[in-house]
């Protein structure tokens, strides 16, 4: 009964604060927070296009770079022109081709991971402008319970999103997060063009091992930026409601009327009266001899 009684207080606890800070919601000025709401949606749209534009720009940069660090291989290799006579990489010299493209596998890595930190630093930067914690202002007006709550979980996407946009793991389920297992994601393709039971290494299977590579490098790309833009757009996404959200409390609150504050203050008052009355019968109950 007494942890009944514990649970009922402070439940009154909580509606007394949200009593006490209505009229504090009921007269926050709003322009600001119209303004932020106006910035947000137009944000909202434009990440998902600077997105989709900084996939476009990474994979174009990348695909260019793959294709200069093939260019002396296939020269020194094979016949520069598929209308000519194809050499054909005999046994004798597998070792020291296997060794080139081992480099130029681990050099467009490299570049991959360069390109999309670049791309994903401007995304940041246009997010950073946002100024997201500028909500935080706000949750200092609402009942404890509701500010606590608000307060969590605005820093909580605060620091996800800083932290993702500085990390290149992969949010998604496993099976994305292997895109980024750089034992490689280009594994596959070297694995079909080294195989060893294989006695030469034919023109055929050095296409098929480049078009491989160019495929993944764009899969990889889009993984990860489409990911982040996701979670920016979802984190933009919960801002706007917590401002919706104060506003739709700012109307509701601000149409009561001085009778409708009074009935509810006095029915907390009432119910915490009956609350202490029966947490005193039970105290004497419990302190009666021979309990």
């Amino acid at each position: 009964l007494k942890n009944l009684l514990e649970v009922g207080f402070d439940d009154l606890d909580h509606a007394d604060d949200v009593w006490q800070s209505k009229p504090k919601i009921a007269t926050v000025a709003t322009d600001e927070i119209w303004e932020q709401l106006d910035k947000l949606r137009k944000y909202h749209c434009g990440i998902r296009l600077l997105g989709s534009q900084s996939k476009r720009e990474a994979v174009k940069q990348a695909q260019a770079f793959w294709k200069k660090i093939l260019e002396p291989i296939e020269a020194k290799w094979f016949v520069g022109k598929v209308s000519q006579a194809q050499k054909i990489i005999g046994e004798d010299d597998q070792n020291n081709f296997i060794m080139e493209i081992r480099t130029v596998v681990t050099s467009q890595f490299q570049e991959v991971i360069k390109i999309i930190k670049k791309n994903l630093e401007i995304i940041y930067k246009k997010l950073a402008k946002l100024k997201l914690d500028y909500i935080l202002q706000y949750i200092i007006f609402l009942d404890k319970k509701s500010r606590n709550q608000a307060r969590n979980k605005i820093n909580s996407i605060l620091n996800e999103l800083e932290a993702n946009f500085r990390s290149l793991i992969i949010r998604l389920p496993c099976q994305s997060r292997k895109l980024l297992e750089f034992n490689n994601p280009f594994k596959s393709a070297i694995k079909g063009l080294l195989n060893p039971s294989c006695n030469d290494i034919d023109w055929q299977q050095f296409c098929k091992f480049k078009k491989e590579v160019s495929t993944k490098t764009i899969e990889v790309i889009n993984s990860i930026i489409e990911d982040r833009v996701s979670l920016a757009t979802e984190s933009i996404g919960q801002v706007i409601l917590f401002y919706t959200d104060f506003l739709e409390r700012q109307y509701r609150y601000q149409q009561e009327t001085p009778q409708q504050r009074n009935a509810e203050k006095a029915w907390i008052d009432e119910q915490r009266q009956q609350l202490e009355q029966l947490s005193s019968s039970i105290e004497a109950i419990l302190a009666a001899p021979g309990f």
